[in-house]
Parts: C-alpha cells; structure tokens; sequence
C-alpha cells in the first residue's frame, strides 16, 4: 500500500522513511515555495516578453519558442538566486543542512497538444529516476509553478512500487549522458532521439494517479516511484520545478529505497551540491556502491 500525505509535521529523517517505503508527501505553499515561484515568474515573462507565457505557443513559430525556452532554463538553473532559494527552502522545511546536498534545479516547460514534447520540453515516459542513475537515497521534489488541472499534471504510477516494468535502463550510462544527451536538448524538435532509459512495456493505464497542486504546492516522492509527464490535454503550456536531494548520512549508511528494476550504470552525485555552500559532494564515486549491490540483488527482476 502507498500512502499520500497531507500537510504532516514530519522531521526531515521521518519524510525520508515514508518517502523510502512508497509514499508521496503533499505540502500547501509555503513562504519559500511561493518565493521561489516568483523567481520562476519573473524569469519566464522576461524571456517571452511580449506574450503572456502561457499561451505564446499560440502566437510563436516552436523553432521562436525554443530559443527562448532553452537559454531560460538554463539561466534558471545555473542562476545564484535558484541556488539560494533551494537552500531558504530546505531549511524552511527543516532538512539538516550539514547533511544535505542537492542538484541544480531544473525549470520543466510542457506545450498544449502537438505543439512540442522533445528537446527543451521532452516529454518524460514512464520511468523511475534511478533508471537515470540516480541514488536510491535520493528524494524528489516537485512544485508547479501556475496551477496544473489533471489535464496537465504529472503522472504516477504508485502500484509499481513493488512491481518491475521491463525497461532499457542497462543501456543508459549517465556518463554519456553528460556528455552527449543533455548537449542535444534544443536540436530535438520534432522528434527526441537521445537515449532515454524507457519502459518496454506501458504500465496499466488504471494505476495512473495526477495530483494537481497551485503554485508553490510541493510534492515529495522517492526516486524509486514510478512516474511519467503527463500529456498535457488543457489549453495552456506547463511550467514546472523539480529538483532532488541526499542526506550524505544515508548515502553513507547505505539507506534508501528498494530498487526493484534499475540497471543503470554510473551516478548522479557528481551533480549534487552541499545546501550550506554549494560544494559538491567530496568522492562522489564512493557513494554509488549502494545502487549497485540492489541492482545486483534485485536483477532477476529487470
């Protein structure tokens, strides 16, 4: 059974334990989550002045809108002020910040229609995010940015926590990914053709839960949870944030979430940064072992 939370005073260790067996955590806006939205705001009406955001994919060529989507998320995610956010965030959250390290967020932008689903708007199958490598310690954080409806929300698979899906996460290296992938966003317009660790077959269809939040409202989930982008069936673009975080004394310890049908090589920690002052994670390599020994544990069901 997996549950979903509202609004719990739960410690930052205590979030971590329900997050490893399954559950989704669901918390209203708060002072930090609306402060950071706001960043996000500004950020986007700057980079389609004149078009209300929302609706320029109605009035801009897709190549026009990709030259703006592009460099926008990545000013978003490489701007001081994010990074800033993201630490006032977790200490208001109460997340230790000696232990804690986080990735670079990163600010999601999904189209209405057939309008664009690759590229700098890659529309996310089914997967988990230990299928890219990610820690099985790692939590997920996850905040719309305008208010999402079902017909634009993201999706989750909750049933499969403990059921494998057959996927390609053998063939995914996050090394190459660095290298290669991410470098290729904005030349994939029409079609996505970087290697995505992607399921091969669809998960069932009834199992699929939305949760639709307003601006600012968080959703907290394991890296482990099977989750897709949804189709956005409403009338209006999609703007998102996501990033994700570790405690080091689990990476440390070895604990986190099951990994039940991931064989991805190499790691993300690299990508993460000490919520104090933005140092990496020092021997990132010797923290990947964890995902390993549940990968070999577990691959009779890949």
């Amino acid at each position: 059974m997996v549950g979903i939370y509202l609004n719990h005073p739960l410690g930052d260790r205590e979030r971590r334990d329900q997050l490893f067996a399954g559950d989704l955590l669901l918390y209203a806006r708060s002072p930090a989550t609306a402060a950071l939205a706001d960043h996000a705001i500004a950020l986007i009406n700057e980079a389609f002045d004149p078009h209300p955001p929302q609706r320029a994919q109605y009035t801009l060529p897709v190549e026009e809108f990709v030259k703006r989507a592009g460099p926008l998320k990545t000013r978003f995610t490489n701007d001081l002020k994010t990074k800033e956010l993201i630490r006032d965030l977790l200490a208001e959250y109460g997340c230790d910040a000696e232990d804690t390290y986080f990735d670079v967020p990163r600010l999601r932008i999904v189209p209405a229609g057939g309008y664009l689903s690759s590229g700098v708007s890659y529309a996310y199958k089914a997967h988990r995010d230990i299928w890219y490598a990610s820690p099985t310690a790692q939590v997920n954080w996850w905040m719309p940015v305008f208010a999402v409806t079902g017909a634009r929300a993201m999706s989750f698979y909750s049933e499969y926590w403990h059921t494998p899906l057959p996927n390609s996460s053998a063939d995914f290296d996050y090394g190459e990914w660095c290298s290669v992938g991410r470098k290729m966003a904005t030349s994939q317009i029409k079609e996505d053709t970087r290697k995505h660790p992607l399921p091969k077959n669809d998960p069932d269809p009834a199992s699929e839960l939305r949760l639709c939040g307003t601006k600012g409202d968080m959703i907290l989930f394991s890296a482990s949870q099977l989750h897709a982008t949804a189709p956005n069936e409403s009338d209006v673009t999609r703007f998102s944030i996501d990033f994700r975080t570790v405690a080091l004394s689990d990476l440390a310890s070895g604990r986190g979430a099951h990994n039940v049908d991931s064989r991805a090589t190499g790691s993300t920690l690299g990508d993460f940064l000490h919520a104090t002052d933005f140092a990496p994670i020092p021997d990132p390599g010797k923290y990947a072992r964890p995902l390993a020994h549940a990968r070999k544990s577990e691959s009779a069901h890949a």
